[in-house]
């Protein structure tokens, strides 16, 4: 089974590192100025990311899939605290696109090249839009606030 997760919000809480403008919309300069690795290394991590280590120790193949552009530091946080996967799609450099259109091109490319098939996955986003795309191409779509939120009162519900 194909198991994908998000990052930020999901497995990761970065929000420290997280600025908005006064529309409300992420501030992409500020969060790219905070993606040192001093900040990288304050981030924490949420309910998910043991549903994520449990998910990999049983054979599944997990993916990442988020719009984050990946660095070395966000590649060692990930390694230090054993959050292993298959697969790793992720923003490039320069891509400032919206993050539901960014994740529905890396699905498709991703599955086009590795002969999947979207509806056997089961995907954990915190973003509606992500998460409306990602059940319009079939796959189970999972809220992540909610999930982490159920984890805090049920750790065992993914056991």
């Amino acid at each position: 089974m194909n198991i994908i997760f998000d990052l930020d919000h999901t497995v990761i809480d970065s929000s420290h590192r997280q600025l908005t403008k006064a529309d409300g919309s992420l501030d992409l300069d500020a969060w790219r100025d905070n993606c040192t690795a001093e900040m990288i290394h304050k981030d924490k991590l949420l309910p998910l990311a043991a549903v994520m280590r449990r998910a990999y120790e049983n054979g599944h193949n997990v993916i990442i899939c988020t719009a984050r552009v990946m660095s070395s530091h966000d590649i060692a946080f990930l390694a230090s605290h054993n959050l292993r996967y298959t697969t790793l799609l992720s923003r490039a450099e320069g891509d400032d696109g919206c993050d539901a259109e960014l994740k529905e091109r890396l699905f498709n490319w991703h599955f086009k090249h590795n002969r999947g098939v979207m509806s056997q996955c089961v995907f954990f986003d915190d973003n509606k839009k992500v998460l409306a795309m990602a059940k319009r191409l079939g796959m189970e779509a999972l809220d992540a606030v909610r999930t982490n939120q159920e984890l805090i009162k049920d750790p065992s519900i993914f056991s």
